[in-house]
């Protein structure tokens, strides 16, 4: 008989809300610390042009995210759904299918790679100044693949499986091993950016086992078992997760358009600058989707058992968390930016362009959180569309339209006030679509797809 996480099924305070929520927002803090202890390490003992490499690099993570976090999005909400309905075997059967898909996409995404590592670097906005430092690292991106894109898929299913507590050893374990492997390859051993991505896949390989092994050590509900085919639901979980495949192949497009511009008006040290920024962008929205991903099993087990009150609960608890979270963060940033960009740079030109840059960007933290949530609940409820919608707006279409405008008018100003004016413009659009989904009573709960 399946054991079913009470966080799943029975109405629970506040204060055990955040016991059950505070794994998986620990376990995406952790998994943004990846690119960022790489980065703090090439910064303090390579440089300012490796650094700003890293950021080169992260179009094409952004891919494997995307493809990842998709598939686990959208068949977690299926998985999810069929286990509220109680039809566990077809809930195993429709992950190990998922888990067969993911691996024949492992296979293609490396070998993909392999080949055309140079050119897909070039095409990332790579100099040949800074192609000394991306080819290293992409070569150890390559390697790394197939365990960075098992690792997101099972910290994911973990969740759903109702063990948030193996995603955040996943993502404890993995991120230790980073700092001390990247120390000892890049200090002591002297091997710069190429330690710093060996560093980084042995921890990636470290950590997918982990995930690995609980599904097949008995000890999880979700069960590898002979999948049928269905090929129909894998495309219905790739629509239903593609906002967040969006949202990360929206993130590598906006990364490269955000590198040419700033090549432009500032060089490489403005490269840099914007990749400390977004080393803490990276930090602090993790905080947001670890709050969301910790709720969209849930949400969707109980769209399966139809437990209206309880889902109204989890939003509300949700939405009080991120609401204090964001106070928490802005205050953060603005009172001590110089002292958190110093982590990374002590260089005088990059103090002086990235202080007031990350006051100006973290503005970008006051709706972020809420314009994250819903389009991760829309996911849960299985409404692609509308997930599709809130994260297309957020990620992608107000961040191009700012970034070619407000620069043209306030100059690099501009470049740093394009995500908290993409955010404001992304909240116009959400809110009042979540507002109206998240009635819940008769006429508007999210009504399931029997087919599912």
């Amino acid at each position: 008989m399946k054991k079913i996480n009470p966080a799943f099924a029975n109405s629970i305070t506040y204060k055990e809300y955040i016991r059950y929520l505070l794994p998986s927002v620990i376990s995406m803090v952790f998994l943004s610390f990846y690119t960022t202890v790489d980065g703090f390490f090439v910064s303090r003992f390579v440089g300012s042009d490796a650094l700003a490499a890293i950021n080169i690099v992260i179009p094409i993570t952004c891919v494997f995210f995307g493809l990842s976090v998709m598939l686990a999005t959208g068949a977690g909400a299926i998985v999810g759904v069929r286990q509220g309905e109680g039809r566990f075997h077809e809930a195993d059967s429709f992950f190990s299918f998922t888990v067969t898909a993911l691996l024949v996409i492992i296979i293609i995404l490396t070998t993909v790679g392999a080949l055309f590592l140079e050119p897909i670097l070039r095409l990332c906005g790579s100099t040949d100044i800074l192609m000394p430092y991306t080819k290293p690292y992409g070569i150890c991106l390559v390697i790394m693949t197939p365990a960075m894109i098992l690792k997101l898929f099972f910290e994911y299913f973990t969740r759903t499986d109702g063990h948030p507590s193996v995603a955040m050893a996943m993502s404890v374990t993995g991120l230790v091993l980073n700092v001390i492997l990247d120390f000892i390859f890049v200090v002591p051993l002297n091997m710069g950016i190429l330690g710093a991505g060996i560093a980084t896949a042995i921890a990636m390989y470290i950590s997918a086992a982990i995930g690995i092994f609980h599904f097949v050590s008995g000890r999880s509900n979700l069960k590898f078992v002979k999948p049928k085919v269905e090929i129909g639901k894998l495309f219905h979980a790739c629509y239903n997760g593609i906002s967040e495949m969006m949202t990360e192949l929206s993130t590598g497009v906006t990364t490269l358009l955000f590198n040419l511009t700033l090549l432009k008006i500032a060089g490489e040290d403005g490269v840099a600058s914007m990749s400390i920024i977004t080393y803490f962008y990276y930090f602090f929205t993790s905080v947001y989707f670890g709050i969301t991903v910790a709720a969209q099993p849930v949400i969707s087990y109980n769209i399966g058992a139809r437990a209206q009150k309880k889902l109204k609960e989890i939003v509300r608890q949700s939405m009080v968390s991120i609401t204090a979270v964001s106070v928490v963060i802005v205050a953060i940033c603005l009172l001590f930016a110089k002292p958190l960009v110093m982590i990374f740079s002590t260089e005088p030109d990059i103090l002086e362009m990235t202080v007031p840059a990350f006051r100006i960007f973290c503005l970008a933290f006051i709706l972020c959180g809420f314009n994250i949530y819903i389009s991760g609940y829309f996911t849960a409820i299985g409404n692609g569309g509308m997930s599709a919608l809130v994260s297309f707006c957020r990620s992608l279409i107000f961040v191009v339209v700012f970034l070619e405008t407000m620069p043209l008018i306030i100059g690099i100003n501009g470049v740093w006030s394009t995500i908290p004016l993409a955010e404001v413009a992304t909240a116009i659009v959400a809110i009042p679509l979540f507002k109206n989904f998240n009635r819940h009573d008769d006429k508007h709960f999210p009504k399931l797809d029997k087919s599912v």
